[in-house]
């Protein structure tokens, strides 16, 4: 058999345990073939032999929780993500405004309003003064939390006397009218009339292609995107289809949605490249918006407890219907109350009724206590995280829970320990989706500017191995695919990158530095730095 490629000189962490290094690897109709030192692997011949001298190779990075075409379509807003005051967010609004013919949306992303020298968030009056004959909508980057302007609420109907379906999810002022602030789906009546800037099929299709190339660039060669309809992150399996298609799809897909399928689907409906994957609920909000459901009201917002999108008998009803019809369930919980309800929901569903290889997903578990990890423990769970999350929040985390829930605020070193099996997703657009910037976050506990000294909680660390578990074999594992990818061995996928540093030898504070040279998909470069 002639060999498609040998890859040889490496030093190759195959990711299959902490101490498992190869030399040398064979690869066939995009398959990994054989594993060993250069010169065993050297003996089969190939067409081609790539010479990586020395340098470092990992697995492909897969992305465990995205919302890419909200990302695109982000692309074409407002980014007020570095503004560091609601003065310069409101300036470059202006700036838009002055362009934008009368009548027409401005709409703003991404802002972080903890990061203002005012941590406060703007009321409908400070968006009528950028304009009052615009609608506008600004949202923040956690996408749990907009505020928009009072020609906006008109249209949408949100005035005074609008019942949202989530209580709490409306700000009102003394006088019961709506100050321009909504939490989770009650912007849903806003989002359905804002233009779509990407309005064309074609037009999605080509801005979700050039965000996949992109993410190439960092190692990404796998990614979950989710819908989650309610806060703007549409997805359509059509669009990656058509790319795949065209030869044009370079990150294999694993797409979720929050509604049920039409027609009898299963979980893991597909085939290498697209794969239909969970059915998404969302329990609570952020912690940054205060939406998160906690037990005990907000430690810097007393009387605010957070938002619950659905009943406890609704989400366990949700749980049920899909759980019947084999369809992974993944649930959004970032509050402890979140969670709670979350775990009573797949307890109810899974312990009357066990089935073989159920893998639920919990996304963000960000709040906990000692009897929320016990429960878990018992069930077959999958912690879908965003490391890049502590870095973030560091400097306002303990604001909003105080001192003694911040001791289970992102334990991830603790649930690793517990036997939690932990994956690494950026939650795009929430966060970058640079893998190395989350390898950083979890392994430090700082911010990107190394704030505080020795991490935040530092017992909670994890190591770099441990880290990029999460972003390989363990996000295969959330998608029924660790026999196919995730590690580097005989019979997997040849998704791999090329780094250009030893990320297990390095301190871990160079970690955000880390630069992918090479990315492969199947055997075939997809992205170099040359």
């Amino acid at each position: 058999m002639l060999i498609d490629k040998n890859i040889i000189n490496g030093k190759i962490f195959t990711m299959e345990s902490e101490t498992a290094v190869c030399e040398a690897f064979s690869i066939f109709d995009g398959k990994i073939v054989a594993c060993g030192s250069s010169e065993e692997i050297l003996k089969n011949e190939a067409k081609e032999v790539i010479d990586l001298k020395g340098k470092c190779v990992l697995p492909g990075f897969i992305d465990s929780h995205q919302h890419i075409l909200s990302y695109a379509r982000g692309l074409h807003a407002v980014n007020l993500r570095n503004v560091t005051s609601w003065k310069e967010a409101k300036e470059k609004l202006k700036e838009r405004a002055a362009i934008t013919p009368e009548g027409q949306w401005i709409k703003g992303t991404s802002f972080n309003h903890e990061n203002w020298d005012d941590p406060t968030l703007p009321h409908k009056d400070e968006l009528d003064d950028i304009s009052s004959n615009h609608p506008i909508l600004i949202s923040r980057y956690c996408m749990h939390v907009h505020v928009a302007n009072t020609m906006a609420l008109q249209m949408a109907g949100i005035v005074k006397g609008f019942v949202p379906t989530a209580e709490n999810s409306i700000d009102l002022d003394a006088l019961e009218e709506p100050t321009g602030i909504l939490w989770e789906n009650a912007v849903s009546p806003i989002l359905r009339i804002i233009p779509d800037p990407l309005a064309s099929f074609e037009d999605k299709k080509n801005a979700v292609a050039e965000v996949l190339k992109d993410m190439n660039r960092y190692g990404i060669t796998g990614a979950h995107p989710i819908q989650g309809k309610f806060c703007d992150a549409e997805e359509f399996i059509g669009l990656y289809q058509m790319l795949n298609k065209e030869n044009r799809l370079n990150v294999r897909i694993y797409i979720s949605f929050d509604e049920y399928p039409c027609f009898d689907m299963k979980t893991g409906f597909g085939d290498y490249k697209i794969k239909y994957g969970f059915y998404k609920i969302y329990s609570d909000g952020s912690l940054g918006s205060r939406a998160a459901a906690l037990y005990e009201p907000y430690s810097d917002m007393p009387g605010m407890t957070g938002v619950l999108n659905y009943s406890q008998a609704e989400i366990t009803e949700m749980c049920q219907r899909a759980y019947d019809i084999d369809i992974q369930i993944a649930i959004h919980a970032i509050g402890d109350k979140g969670l709670d309800i979350a775990l009573t929901a797949i307890e109810t569903v899974y312990f009357k009724n066990p089935k073989k290889d159920v893998r639920f997903r919990l996304v963000h578990v960000m709040c906990m206590n000692e009897e929320l990890i016990r429960r878990m423990k018992k069930l077959p769970v999958v912690l879908d995280i965003q490391p890049k999350f502590v870095s973030s929040n560091v400097r306002w985390s303990e604001d909003r829970l105080g001192m003694e829930r911040s001791k289970y605020a992102y334990p991830w070193r603790r649930l690793i320990d517990e036997g939690f099996i932990l994956t690494g997703g950026s939650d795009l657009p929430v966060e970058h989706y640079n893998p190395f910037l989350g390898i950083y976050a979890i392994t430090t506990r700082k911010d990107l500017n190394g704030y505080p000294k020795g991490g935040w909680y530092p017992e909670q660390r994890v190591t770099a191995y441990e880290a990029i578990e999460m972003y390989t074999k363990n996000a295969a594992y959330a998608s029924f695919e660790e026999h196919i990818k995730g590690t580097i061995s005989n019979g997997m996928l040849a998704d791999f990158i090329v780094l250009d540093r030893n990320p297990f030898i390095i301190p871990t504070d160079d970690l955000k530095n880390v630069i992918v040279e090479k990315t492969y998909l199947g055997g075939e470069e997809v992205f170099s730095q040359n």
